[in-house]
């Protein structure tokens, strides 16, 4: 039976056509693609390679081979996420998910952003897209806040395959930690929402858990004034 991991990018737009990569096992004489939404739809777009796995990576959660799809999006789909699962030779895999895209801007991660010291600069509300693109990899980010706003910082890794296993903590100005998470809501993704205690500089670090990383890593962080 076929297994689905992950799909690149995580975020589609609603009302369009996007080629999305996605990622598995056993992806071998794909035959259909099933959109589990109604009003959209979608079709297998290139033929499945091996891409290999590393050293000590989870091949449940990462995946050897990659296929290319499309996924043509209705314009009003509804929820925040589209589901999606492949029928092989063995049987239909599981469903996974993308992202829908709305309102809020979207931002790219742009490195280097590794540290305190170089963060990259967000300006909220903000969408950001990135990847822990590598072994023990830190994505730092930095928004303005002022004193009484309540901020709330939602990953989503996890929720849609990806096998980043994500932790977050909040700086203040002064580099202490003023919040952290590993795991909330139950998933493995971590959300905080946070009153912030002054005016100044804020700063967000993500690291992988387990200090893995590639590009089949992806994340969706959303940090929004609440």
């Amino acid at each position: 039976m076929p297994k689905l991991t992950v799909a690149m990018p995580l975020v589609v737009e609603p009302g369009k056509k996007t080629k999305v990569v996605v990622r598995g096992v056993n992806i071998d004489g794909l035959m259909e693609l099933r959109v589990h939404e109604p009003k959209s739809k979608g079709a297998i777009a290139g033929k499945p390679k091996k891409v290999g796995l590393p050293n000590n990576y989870p091949l449940d959660r990462v995946g050897d081979s990659e296929i290319e799809i499309e996924l043509d999006v209705a314009k009003d789909a509804p929820g925040g996420t589209l589901a999606f699962s492949v029928v092989g030779p063995g049987g239909e895999s599981n469903a996974i998910k993308v992202a829908l895209a709305d309102e809020t801007p979207r931002t790219a991660e742009k490195e280097p952003n590794d540290g305190l010291d170089k963060p990259q600069s967000i300006t909220l509300p903000a969408a950001v897209e990135g990847k822990i693109d590598r072994e023990r990899d830190t994505d730092v980010y930095s928004f303005v806040g002022k004193k009484g706003e309540r901020v709330s910082i939602d990953l989503l890794a996890a929720r849609l395959g990806s096998p980043a296993d994500l932790h977050l903590t909040l700086f203040d100005s002064e580099k202490n930690i003023l919040d952290t998470c590993d795991d909330a809501n139950g998933s493995a993704d971590p959300s905080l929402t946070v009153t912030l205690p002054k005016d100044g500089t804020y700063f967000l670090s993500l690291i992988e858990s387990n200090d893995l990383g590639g590009a089949m890593f992806p994340y969706r962080m959303l940090v929004i004034k609440k």
